[in-house]
């Protein structure tokens, strides 16, 4: 928990900074060498996102709709390209079923994605690139304990998908996140592997 705190407070620090930059970079309207200069973009982001995780074991996995939020910087020049790193929370519960037992499993991501983004079919933006995540470990509780479901999603994975520009700080996305390979699980007596990935979709807001 303090590590989250200490990501969370670090990311916030960056961000008023970046917003404070990408003021400065507005005001002026200069060109060097007759080329605009590359511009920053800050902006916030939040919406949901649906798990599909399968399991290759005798145990049923019913995940549920969570929530995630972002807080994203962009660097673009030339008005088509640009590459954007965000600093995302996901959380979202499973109902997980085996023999008698079933039980609802809490997974709560912390995840770094670093897309590349083309611009040049106008208000539509193509995302692509890999995701770090951290803390991914789903929990339960059963009996009075809390029991380690194991990771739900890889350390290294990828993420695609399309953005919207529907105003000049309003943006809607689309996305799917994967990861590479496949966790190592374990419920109610049963160790198996699992493979998952994520759907989300989001309303941003550029400063």
């Amino acid at each position: 928990m303090q590590f989250l705190r200490l990501i969370f407070l670090s990311a916030a620090m960056v961000f008023l900074t970046g917003v404070g930059v990408c003021r400065a970079q507005r005001s002026r309207d200069y060109y060097v060498g007759g080329r605009r200069p590359p511009r920053m973009d800050m902006g916030v982001s939040v919406g949901a996102a649906y798990m599909f995780m399968s399991a290759d074991e005798g145990v049923s996995l019913m995940p549920r709709l969570g929530v995630r939020g972002a807080l994203a910087m962009s660097l673009c020049w030339r008005e088509r390209y640009a590459v954007r790193m965000e600093l995302a929370y996901v959380c979202n519960k499973i109902r997980a079923a085996r023999g008698g037992a079933e039980y609802e499993v809490r997974s709560n991501v912390m995840e770094i994605p670093i897309l590349f983004s083309w611009r040049g079919w106008g208000i539509v933006r193509l995302n692509a690139g890999p995701v770090l995540s951290l803390a991914g470990t789903g929990r339960y509780d059963a009996g009075g304990e809390r029991l380690e479901f194991g990771r739900l999603r890889t350390t290294l994975g990828y993420a695609a998908g399309a953005e919207v520009a529907v105003s000049r700080h309003v943006t809607f996305d689309v996305r799917w996140t994967g990861g590479f390979g496949r966790t190592d699980n374990w419920f109610e007596g049963a160790e198996f592997s699992g493979r998952s990935g994520w759907l989300s979709v989001g309303m941003g807001y550029v400063f």
